[in-house]
Protein backbone atom coordinates (compact mmCIF):
# COMPACT_ATOMS: atom_id res chain seq x y z
CA UNK A 1 0.00 0.00 0.00
CA UNK A 2 1.86 3.67 -0.97
CA UNK A 3 2.61 5.73 1.94
CA UNK A 4 0.92 8.31 0.36
CA UNK A 5 -2.50 6.64 0.70
CA UNK A 6 -1.85 5.52 4.08
CA UNK A 7 -0.87 8.79 5.26
CA UNK A 8 -4.00 10.56 3.10
CA UNK A 9 -6.47 7.89 4.30
CA UNK A 10 -5.49 8.90 8.10
CA UNK A 11 -5.27 12.42 7.43
CA UNK A 12 -8.75 12.27 6.26
CA UNK A 13 -10.23 10.00 9.38
CA UNK A 14 -8.58 12.64 11.72
CA UNK A 15 -11.12 15.17 10.08
CA UNK A 16 -13.77 12.96 10.46
CA UNK A 17 -13.04 12.28 14.22
CA UNK A 18 -14.05 16.18 14.91
CA UNK A 19 -17.64 15.43 13.54
CA UNK A 20 -20.49 13.57 15.92
CA UNK A 21 -23.11 13.23 12.89
CA UNK A 22 -23.43 10.29 11.76
CA UNK A 23 -24.26 11.44 8.18
CA UNK A 24 -21.52 13.76 7.82
CA UNK A 25 -19.05 10.67 8.92
CA UNK A 26 -20.50 8.68 6.89
CA UNK A 27 -20.10 10.97 3.78
CA UNK A 28 -16.56 12.02 4.74
CA UNK A 29 -15.38 8.15 5.36
CA UNK A 30 -16.67 7.26 1.78
CA UNK A 31 -15.54 10.36 0.16
CA UNK A 32 -12.11 9.98 1.49
CA UNK A 33 -12.09 5.97 0.38
CA UNK A 34 -13.29 6.88 -3.04
CA UNK A 35 -10.33 9.20 -3.43
CA UNK A 36 -7.98 7.44 -2.29
CA UNK A 37 -9.03 4.11 -3.23
CA UNK A 38 -10.91 4.84 -6.33
CA UNK A 39 -13.96 2.52 -5.16
CA UNK A 40 -17.00 3.23 -7.31
CA UNK A 41 -20.24 2.07 -5.13
CA UNK A 42 -20.40 2.14 -1.43
CA UNK A 43 -23.55 1.95 1.46
CA UNK A 44 -22.96 1.99 4.84
CA UNK A 45 -25.90 -0.18 6.71
CA UNK A 46 -26.65 0.12 10.53
CA UNK A 47 -27.93 -3.23 11.95
CA UNK A 48 -29.57 -4.24 14.83
CA UNK A 49 -28.99 -6.79 17.02
CA UNK A 50 -27.63 -10.26 14.56
CA UNK A 51 -28.12 -7.96 11.86
CA UNK A 52 -31.77 -7.17 12.30
CA UNK A 53 -33.35 -3.49 11.36
CA UNK A 54 -31.37 -2.78 8.67
CA UNK A 55 -31.10 0.48 7.97
CA UNK A 56 -28.88 2.61 5.21
CA UNK A 57 -27.37 5.24 6.19
CA UNK A 58 -25.33 6.45 3.32
CA UNK A 59 -24.67 5.21 -0.18
CA UNK A 60 -22.22 6.81 -2.57
CA UNK A 61 -22.35 6.15 -6.97
CA UNK A 62 -25.94 4.71 -6.63
CA UNK A 63 -29.00 7.06 -7.76
CA UNK A 64 -31.59 7.32 -4.67
CA UNK A 65 -34.42 4.98 -6.50
CA UNK A 66 -32.03 2.00 -6.78
CA UNK A 67 -33.04 0.33 -3.13
CA UNK A 68 -31.66 -3.39 -4.44
CA UNK A 69 -28.65 -1.90 -6.00
CA UNK A 70 -27.50 -0.62 -2.68
CA UNK A 71 -27.35 -4.42 -1.49
CA UNK A 72 -25.33 -5.37 -4.43
CA UNK A 73 -26.94 -8.31 -4.79
CA UNK A 74 -27.36 -9.04 -1.31
CA UNK A 75 -30.55 -10.63 0.37
CA UNK A 76 -31.50 -9.95 4.45
CA UNK A 77 -30.50 -12.94 5.11
CA UNK A 78 -27.05 -12.62 3.38
CA UNK A 79 -26.41 -9.47 5.37
CA UNK A 80 -27.53 -10.51 8.99
CA UNK A 81 -25.18 -13.49 8.29
CA UNK A 82 -22.33 -11.08 7.36
CA UNK A 83 -22.73 -9.40 10.62
CA UNK A 84 -23.29 -12.69 12.65
CA UNK A 85 -20.15 -13.99 11.30
CA UNK A 86 -17.82 -10.58 11.57
CA UNK A 87 -16.37 -11.74 9.03
CA UNK A 88 -14.83 -9.26 5.95
CA UNK A 89 -15.41 -10.91 2.53
CA UNK A 90 -13.77 -10.24 -0.61
CA UNK A 91 -14.68 -11.00 -4.26
CA UNK A 92 -12.93 -10.59 -7.04
CA UNK A 93 -15.73 -11.48 -9.79
CA UNK A 94 -13.32 -11.51 -12.75
CA UNK A 95 -11.54 -14.77 -11.66
CA UNK A 96 -14.38 -16.40 -9.38
CA UNK A 97 -16.36 -16.98 -12.71
CA UNK A 98 -19.01 -19.22 -10.87
CA UNK A 99 -20.16 -16.25 -8.76
CA UNK A 100 -22.77 -13.88 -10.72
CA UNK A 101 -21.50 -10.07 -10.17
CA UNK A 102 -23.81 -7.73 -9.29
CA UNK A 103 -25.05 -4.55 -11.76
CA UNK A 104 -25.59 -1.02 -10.77
CA UNK A 105 -26.47 1.36 -13.40
CA UNK A 106 -25.27 -0.94 -16.17
CA UNK A 107 -22.39 -1.33 -14.76
CA UNK A 108 -20.83 -5.20 -13.90
CA UNK A 109 -18.98 -5.23 -10.37
CA UNK A 110 -15.59 -6.45 -10.81
CA UNK A 111 -14.48 -6.30 -7.20
CA UNK A 112 -16.28 -5.95 -4.04
CA UNK A 113 -15.43 -5.78 -0.59
CA UNK A 114 -17.94 -6.01 2.44
CA UNK A 115 -16.65 -5.08 6.07
CA UNK A 116 -18.74 -5.85 8.99
CA UNK A 117 -18.09 -3.91 12.39
CA UNK A 118 -19.04 -3.91 15.86
CA UNK A 119 -20.00 -0.67 17.16
CA UNK A 120 -22.18 0.30 20.58
CA UNK A 121 -25.81 0.13 22.00
CA UNK A 122 -26.08 -3.83 20.24
CA UNK A 123 -25.57 -1.58 16.57
CA UNK A 124 -23.18 -3.54 14.16
CA UNK A 125 -22.19 -1.70 10.88
CA UNK A 126 -21.60 -3.22 7.46
CA UNK A 127 -19.89 -1.23 4.10
CA UNK A 128 -19.67 -1.92 0.96
CA UNK A 129 -17.32 -1.20 -1.59
CA UNK A 130 -17.47 -1.76 -4.66
CA UNK A 131 -15.64 -1.17 -8.17
CA UNK A 132 -17.02 -1.12 -11.36
CA UNK A 133 -15.41 -4.22 -13.72
CA UNK A 134 -13.96 -1.38 -16.16
CA UNK A 135 -12.24 0.10 -13.55
CA UNK A 136 -10.47 -2.95 -11.79
CA UNK A 137 -7.42 -2.19 -12.86
CA UNK A 138 -6.79 1.17 -11.82
CA UNK A 139 -8.61 0.90 -8.18
CA UNK A 140 -6.54 0.28 -5.26
CA UNK A 141 -9.07 -2.17 -3.78
CA UNK A 142 -7.13 -5.34 -4.99
CA UNK A 143 -5.87 -8.13 -2.23
CA UNK A 144 -3.10 -5.92 -0.88
CA UNK A 145 -5.54 -3.06 -0.47
CA UNK A 146 -8.53 -5.26 1.17
CA UNK A 147 -5.83 -6.20 3.99
CA UNK A 148 -5.12 -3.03 5.15
CA UNK A 149 -8.90 -1.72 4.86
CA UNK A 150 -9.21 -4.76 7.42
CA UNK A 151 -6.73 -3.00 9.60
CA UNK A 152 -8.14 0.25 9.11
CA UNK A 153 -11.78 -0.15 9.01
CA UNK A 154 -10.98 -0.51 13.46
CA UNK A 155 -10.33 3.37 12.70
CA UNK A 156 -13.35 4.41 11.20
CA UNK A 157 -15.60 2.14 13.81
CA UNK A 158 -14.27 4.21 16.39
CA UNK A 159 -15.60 6.96 14.35
CA UNK A 160 -18.76 5.45 13.67
CA UNK A 161 -19.13 4.88 17.75
CA UNK A 162 -18.45 8.37 18.75
CA UNK A 163 -21.32 9.52 15.97
CA UNK A 164 -23.67 6.64 17.46
CA UNK A 165 -23.01 7.90 20.80
CA UNK A 166 -23.65 11.63 19.97
CA UNK A 167 -26.97 10.35 18.21
CA UNK A 168 -27.90 8.48 21.74
CA UNK A 169 -27.72 10.98 23.98
CA UNK A 170 -29.00 13.86 21.06
CA UNK A 171 -32.09 11.69 20.91
CA UNK A 172 -32.75 12.22 25.40
CA UNK A 173 -33.27 15.92 24.60
CA UNK A 174 -35.04 15.18 20.88
CA UNK A 175 -37.79 12.88 21.44
CA UNK A 176 -41.26 13.07 22.53
CA UNK A 177 -42.14 12.20 26.13
CA UNK A 178 -45.49 10.69 25.45
CA UNK A 179 -45.30 9.12 22.18
CA UNK A 180 -41.40 8.35 21.74
CA UNK A 181 -41.62 10.37 18.25
CA UNK A 182 -39.44 13.39 17.30
CA UNK A 183 -39.98 16.59 19.20
CA UNK A 184 -40.44 20.09 16.96
CA UNK A 185 -37.18 21.00 18.21
CA UNK A 186 -35.54 17.88 16.12
CA UNK A 187 -37.36 18.46 13.19
CA UNK A 188 -36.76 21.97 12.41
CA UNK A 189 -33.16 21.75 12.71
CA UNK A 190 -33.16 17.59 11.17
CA UNK A 191 -35.46 19.22 8.36
CA UNK A 192 -33.76 21.78 7.35
CA UNK A 193 -30.50 19.57 7.00
CA UNK A 194 -32.37 17.44 5.01
CA UNK A 195 -33.70 19.93 2.73
CA UNK A 196 -29.65 21.39 2.45
CA UNK A 197 -28.59 18.13 1.37
CA UNK A 198 -31.31 17.48 -1.04
CA UNK A 199 -30.50 20.39 -3.27
CA UNK A 200 -26.69 19.94 -2.88
CA UNK A 201 -27.50 15.69 -4.35
CA UNK A 202 -29.94 17.11 -6.30
CA UNK A 203 -32.66 14.39 -4.97
CA UNK A 204 -36.10 14.12 -3.94
CA UNK A 205 -37.41 14.87 -0.47
CA UNK A 206 -40.63 14.29 0.99
CA UNK A 207 -43.13 15.90 3.67
CA UNK A 208 -45.80 13.79 5.07
CA UNK A 209 -48.37 15.79 7.54
CA UNK A 210 -51.07 13.98 9.18
CA UNK A 211 -53.74 14.96 11.62
CA UNK A 212 -55.71 12.25 13.91
CA UNK A 213 -59.66 12.53 13.37
CA UNK A 214 -61.82 12.12 16.42
CA UNK A 215 -59.05 12.43 19.05
CA UNK A 216 -60.87 15.72 20.67
CA UNK A 217 -64.16 13.30 20.83
CA UNK A 218 -61.83 10.62 23.01
CA UNK A 219 -60.94 13.13 25.01
CA UNK A 220 -64.21 14.99 25.33
CA UNK A 221 -65.76 11.27 26.09
CA UNK A 222 -62.93 9.71 28.28
CA UNK A 223 -60.95 12.17 29.47
CA UNK A 224 -57.63 13.51 28.71
CA UNK A 225 -55.68 10.36 30.10
CA UNK A 226 -57.48 7.94 27.20
CA UNK A 227 -56.71 10.88 24.95
CA UNK A 228 -53.12 10.28 25.47
CA UNK A 229 -53.11 6.70 25.66
CA UNK A 230 -54.81 6.72 21.72
CA UNK A 231 -51.33 9.47 20.94
CA UNK A 232 -49.66 6.94 22.43
CA UNK A 233 -50.75 3.87 20.11
CA UNK A 234 -51.57 6.08 16.98
CA UNK A 235 -47.79 6.92 17.29
CA UNK A 236 -46.89 3.22 17.58
CA UNK A 237 -49.17 2.36 14.59
CA UNK A 238 -47.05 5.38 12.86
CA UNK A 239 -44.09 4.02 13.88
CA UNK A 240 -44.46 0.30 12.29
CA UNK A 241 -45.55 1.61 8.98
CA UNK A 242 -42.71 3.82 8.08
CA UNK A 243 -39.34 2.42 6.42
CA UNK A 244 -35.79 2.95 8.49
CA UNK A 245 -34.95 6.06 7.12
CA UNK A 246 -38.13 7.94 7.71
CA UNK A 247 -37.85 10.32 10.32
CA UNK A 248 -41.62 10.74 12.95
CA UNK A 249 -42.52 13.76 14.40
CA UNK A 250 -44.94 14.90 16.67
CA UNK A 251 -45.86 18.42 15.39
CA UNK A 252 -48.25 19.17 17.93
CA UNK A 253 -50.93 18.41 19.93
CA UNK A 254 -52.75 15.38 17.43
CA UNK A 255 -50.62 16.62 14.40
CA UNK A 256 -47.44 14.12 13.51
CA UNK A 257 -45.23 14.63 10.24
CA UNK A 258 -42.83 11.95 8.67
CA UNK A 259 -39.56 13.26 6.80
CA UNK A 260 -38.84 11.08 3.75
CA UNK A 261 -35.39 11.80 2.65
CA UNK A 262 -34.59 10.37 -1.06
CA UNK A 263 -38.01 10.44 -1.59
CA UNK A 264 -40.50 11.32 -4.62
CA UNK A 265 -44.05 11.61 -4.28
CA UNK A 266 -45.13 8.12 -5.43
CA UNK A 267 -42.91 6.52 -2.46
CA UNK A 268 -44.22 9.36 -0.09
CA UNK A 269 -48.08 8.18 -1.08
CA UNK A 270 -47.26 4.55 -0.51
CA UNK A 271 -45.84 5.45 2.79
CA UNK A 272 -49.09 7.55 3.45
CA UNK A 273 -51.02 5.07 2.35
CA UNK A 274 -49.89 2.31 4.78
CA UNK A 275 -49.98 4.48 8.27
CA UNK A 276 -53.53 5.61 6.48
CA UNK A 277 -54.63 1.78 7.04
CA UNK A 278 -52.26 0.86 10.25
CA UNK A 279 -54.56 3.62 11.81
CA UNK A 280 -57.46 3.35 10.42
CA UNK A 281 -57.72 -1.00 10.39
CA UNK A 282 -58.25 -1.68 14.15
CA UNK A 283 -59.71 0.15 16.45
CA UNK A 284 -58.22 2.46 19.07
CA UNK A 285 -58.83 1.60 22.95
CA UNK A 286 -60.46 -1.77 22.58
CA UNK A 287 -60.04 -2.67 26.77
CA UNK A 288 -60.16 0.39 28.12
CA UNK A 289 -63.60 1.14 25.91
CA UNK A 290 -64.71 -1.16 23.42
CA UNK A 291 -62.72 0.33 20.62
CA UNK A 292 -62.93 3.74 19.47
CA UNK A 293 -62.67 4.35 15.39
CA UNK A 294 -59.79 7.00 14.61
CA UNK A 295 -58.65 7.66 11.16
CA UNK A 296 -56.02 10.49 9.99
CA UNK A 297 -55.76 12.67 7.42
CA UNK A 298 -52.79 13.40 5.26
CA UNK A 299 -51.26 16.12 3.09
CA UNK A 300 -47.93 15.41 0.94
CA UNK A 301 -45.40 17.96 -0.05
CA UNK A 302 -42.27 16.97 -2.33
CA UNK A 303 -39.05 19.13 -2.79
CA UNK A 304 -38.60 20.41 -5.61
CA UNK A 305 -41.84 19.50 -7.61
CA UNK A 306 -44.01 21.39 -4.94
CA UNK A 307 -41.69 23.88 -2.94
CA UNK A 308 -38.22 24.52 -2.80
CA UNK A 309 -37.77 26.29 1.10
CA UNK A 310 -38.27 24.65 4.44
CA UNK A 311 -40.97 26.94 5.22
CA UNK A 312 -43.00 26.30 1.77
CA UNK A 313 -42.62 22.46 1.90
CA UNK A 314 -44.41 22.90 5.43
CA UNK A 315 -47.04 25.14 4.17
CA UNK A 316 -47.71 22.98 1.05
CA UNK A 317 -48.48 20.05 3.15
CA UNK A 318 -50.38 21.46 5.91
CA UNK A 319 -52.50 22.74 3.49
CA UNK A 320 -53.19 19.63 1.79
CA UNK A 321 -54.17 18.19 4.98
CA UNK A 322 -56.47 20.80 6.12
CA UNK A 323 -58.32 20.53 2.80
CA UNK A 324 -58.75 16.86 3.84
CA UNK A 325 -59.42 17.41 6.96
CA UNK A 326 -61.66 19.62 6.56
CA UNK A 327 -63.61 17.36 3.60
CA UNK A 328 -63.78 14.27 3.52
CA UNK A 329 -61.05 12.75 6.33
CA UNK A 330 -59.40 9.53 6.31
CA UNK A 331 -57.97 10.31 2.86
CA UNK A 332 -54.22 11.84 1.24
CA UNK A 333 -53.73 15.07 -0.72
CA UNK A 334 -50.93 15.64 -2.65
CA UNK A 335 -50.23 19.73 -2.84
CA UNK A 336 -50.32 21.10 -6.21
CA UNK A 337 -46.71 21.37 -8.19
CA UNK A 338 -45.23 24.22 -8.80
CA UNK A 339 -45.80 26.47 -12.14
CA UNK A 340 -42.49 25.42 -13.86
CA UNK A 341 -43.35 21.44 -13.27
CA UNK A 342 -46.23 20.37 -15.74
Amino acid sequence: MPTKVELELHRDLNKTFRSFDLQTVAEEVFSSLNKNFLVDFGTLFLTGERGQNIERVFRMGIPSDRHQAERFGMTKIDIEKLVKDMIPRFYNYAEERDKRAPVIEGKSIGILACFPLQLVYNYDALIFLGVAQENVEKTLLKRQGFDFLCNFMIDISYALKNAIIAKRLNELITKDDLTMTYNRRFFEDYFAEELDRARRYNSPLSLIFLDLDGLREVNNRFGHAMGSRTLQEAAARILNAVRSIDKVVRYGGDEFCIVLPETETKGATEVAERVRQKISSTPFLLEETGGIEITASFGISCYPIHAVTKEDMIKRADEAMFEVKSQSKNNIKIAQPLKRFP
